[in-house]
C-alpha cells in the first residue's frame, strides 16, 4: 500500500500566523477544510455550527474550500450568523499550515471519502479531529485516540464530541501529541 503523503511544512510551527487575525476571529476556531461538494457535507458543518452557537458564543466556525456546487447553499444556510465564516479557496501551503495551526478542532463530516490528505495534514499540525468513519478514515484514525469518529448525520453526537475537545484542553493536548507522532509516518520522504 502506498499511502498519501504530505509536505514536512505541516510539522513546522508558523512564526507569523495571521490567519485568524485576517478573518477577524478572536475566539477558538472550529475548522472545515475541503471542497464544497455534497459528499463532503459542508451543510452538516453549518448545522453543527448553528446548533452550538444557539447555546454558546465562545467559538467561531470557519469553512475553507473551493466551490464544487455547494457554496451558494452554504452561504444561504449561514445567513446572517457572524460567527460562521465562509472563506472560499485558500492558496499556498504556508497559508494552509497557518489555518490548521490556528484551529482548535478539525471536523470532517463527509458521507463519502477516499482517504483525505487533510486528515494527515491536520494530524501533523497537532489538531484533534472529529470525523465520520467513512471509507479510508477509520483505517487511519482510531476513535478516542486521534479524535472521535461520529456516524454521518448524527448531529447531536458530532456536537458533543466537538465540544468535548474544546472544553477539555488536556484531552485535546494528548490527542494532539498522538496525532503529530502518527503523521510522522506520512511524510513523502518516509513514503
Amino acid at each position: 500500500v502506498i499511502r498519501n503523503g504530505m509536505d514536512d511544512l505541516f510539522f513546522q510551527r508558523m512564526k507569523k500566523n495571521v490567519f485568524k487575525k485576517e478573518l477577524g476571529i478572536t475566539k477558538k476556531m472550529i475548522l472545515f477544510f475541503g471542497r464544497l461538494h455534497p459528499t463532503k457535507a459542508p451543510d452538516m458543518f453549518v448545522r453543527l455550527a448553528h446548533g452550538i452557537l444557539s447555546k454558546r458564543k465562545d467559538l467561531d466556525f470557519v469553512i475553507v474550500g473551493p466551490d464544487e456546487g455547494e457554496m451558494q447553499r452554504v452561504k444561504e444556510m449561514v445567513g446572517k450568523e457572524t460567527q460562521i465564516h465562509v472563506y472560499g479557496s485558500l492558496r499556498g501551503k504556508e497559508k494552509i499550515a497557518q489555518m490548521y495551526q490556528d484551529a482548535t478542532v478539525y471536523v470532517i463530516p463527509s458521507y463519502r471519502e477516499g482517504l483525505p490528505l487533510t486528515l494527515f495534514e491536520a494530524m501533523a499540525s497537532g489538531l484533534p479531529i472529529v470525523a465520520t468513519p467513512c471509507n479510508g478514515i477509520p483505517y487511519e484514525m482510531e476513535d478516542g485516540i486521534h479524535g472521535f469518529l461520529v456516524p454521518y448525520g448524527d448531529l447531536a453526537l458530532l456536537e458533543k464530541r466537538v465540544l468535548q475537545l474544546v472544553d477539555d484542553p488536556s484531552l485535546a493536548q494528548v490527542i494532539s501529541e498522538r496525532n503529530r507522532k502518527k503523521a510522522a509516518a506520512y511524510t513523502w520522504d518516509v513514503i
